[in-house]
């Protein structure tokens, strides 16, 4: 938790040292804070260039970038998933910015999990058996979720959407840009199978890596406040949305900063 500052008049001191926090512990918090839709993008900017808009969530009213995540009476959030953001995508995002808006009474803490120390953590065999293989990763994660909608004759619109999509390959464990450190890199959601191998192999494996990651050892549990941040880098960490508020009314706003394309990391240079 970082206190006393106010994110939307950062000097460049005080975000250098947020941005040394950032990288340090993978995910950061701020409470009373008071950010804007311009705000929150002018943040969001100073880690890198924006996203697009995302093309099933919804969005602020003339802030098609500022990502709408909102529960609403008779419209609970459903099942969740253990994700890393938009890993569907062939160069997956950078780092987040939600902001809290409105917020049940009780419930609906978001956890997060450093996969860096989970890959830190496999035995040395594992992270061999690891080394030189590409995991396939598809949109079909959203497919029934609240953010998908159906037309007039049953059928998804994120499967209708989501068929000039292709599926993308990234390597299991990846390289960090910045700190050079090796991360796994899979998440329940949007990681579908590992390529080139038999299914029976690949969902036993995945399973086994996936069990691994939940220990609570890796993770850090948030909860939430009106005016809250948190900031989290996604090339190495996953995170949960806690659905135990039934459809009361909860409402966040993410904005999304681009990445680069993952890099393989090889054990051998550990």
């Amino acid at each position: 938790m970082i206190e006393d500052v106010d994110l939307s008049s950062l000097t460049k001191d005080e975000f250098e040292r947020i941005y040394d926090a950032f990288l340090k512990h993978k995910v950061i918090f701020f409470r009373k804070q008071n950010l804007s839709p311009e705000s929150q993008l002018a943040l969001a900017s100073r880690f890198g260039t924006l996203e697009k808009p995302h093309p099933f969530f919804p969005h602020v009213s003339g802030f098609p970038q500022v990502s709408v995540i909102e529960t609403e009476r008779g419209n609970p959030p459903g099942k969740s998933y253990w994700h890393t953001d938009m890993t569907w995508q062939a160069v997956p995002p950078k780092c987040s910015v939600l902001v809290a808006q409105h917020l049940p009474d009780h419930g609906g803490d978001t956890i997060w999990l450093s996969m860096e120390a989970v890959y830190q953590a496999l035995p040395m065999t594992v992270k061999q058996c690891l080394e030189n293989k590409r995991a396939v990763h598809a949109v079909q994660g959203f497919v029934g979720s609240r953010f998908d909608k159906h037309d007039g004759m049953g059928l998804s619109q994120v499967e209708k959407l989501s068929k000039d999509i292709d599926a993308v390959l990234h390597p299991l464990v990846v390289q960090h840009l910045e700190t050079g450190n090796p991360t796994l890199f899979i998440n329940e959601q949007f990681t579908q199978c590992i390529d080139g191998e038999e299914p029976k192999e690949s969902d036993a494996l995945l399973a086994s890596l996936f069990s691994f990651c939940r220990e609570e050892a890796f993770q850090v549990r948030f909860k939430w406040e009106v005016g809250s941040v948190a900031i989290w880098d996604n090339r190495c960490t996953q995170h949960f949305a806690v659905t135990d508020y039934g459809d009361a009314p909860r409402r966040l706003h993410r904005v999304v900063v681009e990445g680069t394309q993952p890099k393989a990391f090889e054990t051998s240079n550990t």
